[in-house]
């Protein structure tokens, strides 16, 4: 009985670590899928980034607000730049084309589009767009797993930044 429940202790540790190699497997399987999908994306300039925080540089620290609960984001297709982003507190100047109560809404054309991929393997991208009544430039850093910061920078108003991931269709 002995040697019996000590070979199965042993079935049972082996099977523990070859289903533990299989999951370590899977995980850089995935990676590494996650990684090409985020290349492929920025390569075809058609992505879209899903906007879960927002920080206000007005507040000390840019402290970074709770998750937001509605779904905001930023999509760029091809040659345009369309955007449904917070926009409130001390940055918020009402009564402009784009920015209100309603948050940071455009549907615009991209002036100048410029990406380079930085030292830390991240890829930085310059966004700018033009509108009625004022230039904009979105500054995006993408992580090889496609976590996104996006600065937000204005002529008329003082620069705001989010934070998400990349989102891809199934």
């Amino acid at each position: 009985m002995k040697k019996y429940l000590i070979s199965m202790a042993c079935v049972l540790l082996t099977t523990m670590v070859l289903n533990g190699c299989a999951t370590s497997k899977e995980k850089a399987a995935r990676k590494t899928e996650q990684t090409a999908k985020v290349k492929a994306a920025l390569a075809e300039r058609h992505y879209k980034i899903v906007v879960n925080s927002m920080a206000d540089p007005s507040e000390p620290d840019e402290k970074r607000s709770p998750q937001l609960l509605s779904t905001y984001r930023l999509e760029v297709r091809n040659d345009s730049l369309i955007t449904f982003l917070p926009h409130y507190g001390y940055n918020q100047i009402l009564g402009e084309a784009g920015v209100g109560t309603r948050g940071l809404i455009l549907y615009e054309p991209i002036s100048s589009y410029q990406e380079e991929l930085t030292k830390k393997g991240k890829r930085h991208i310059e966004i700018s767009v033009e509108n009625d009544n004022d230039t904009l430039i979105f500054v995006i850093e993408v992580s090889a797993k496609g976590h996104s910061n996006i600065s937000v920078r204005s002529r008329r108003r003082e620069r705001i930044s989010y934070a998400g991931q990349m989102e891809f269709s199934i």
